[in-house]
């Protein structure tokens, strides 16, 4: 049998596929838990500091003069890089073999036994 038979077959029984599931609690019968990893990305700031030297002019120097000086200057940039964070996530489906009529509280139709009945 294959796939687009086993496809038929579930839409002709009102099987629902399992991406149209419902909402699958884990104490549900035939329920299955499976846990997928999640890679999400954030953007995280970053601030550096750049300090130079800067010449400038003061003035009160010896005699009242103006004279050349130097004074520390700091400036502060932002930047911006991406961190990736692996993360699981948790996902209740039906067990292999096992289907969900929509609306159901759960996995309660035996999906081979749809397709004995087709065989006989």
């Amino acid at each position: 049998m294959d796939s687009h038979t086993v496809v038929v077959l579930l839409m002709l029984t009102g099987i629902s596929s399992p991406s149209a599931l419902g909402a699958l609690q884990p104490f549900m019968p035939n329920v299955c838990v499976k846990r997928d990893r999640v890679v999400q990305v954030e953007r995280q700031s970053c601030v550096q500091a750049f300090t130079r030297m800067v010449r400038v002019w003061k003035q009160g120097c010896a005699r009242g003069d103006w004279c050349v000086g130097y004074e520390r200057r700091t400036v502060y940039y932002t930047g911006y890089r991406q961190v990736y964070k692996q993360d699981y996530q948790t996902l209740y489906r039906c067990c292999p073999g096992w289907s969900q009529l929509s609306g159901e509280a759960g996995c309660l139709y035996c999906v081979f036994f749809f397709f004995l009945i087709r065989l006989y």
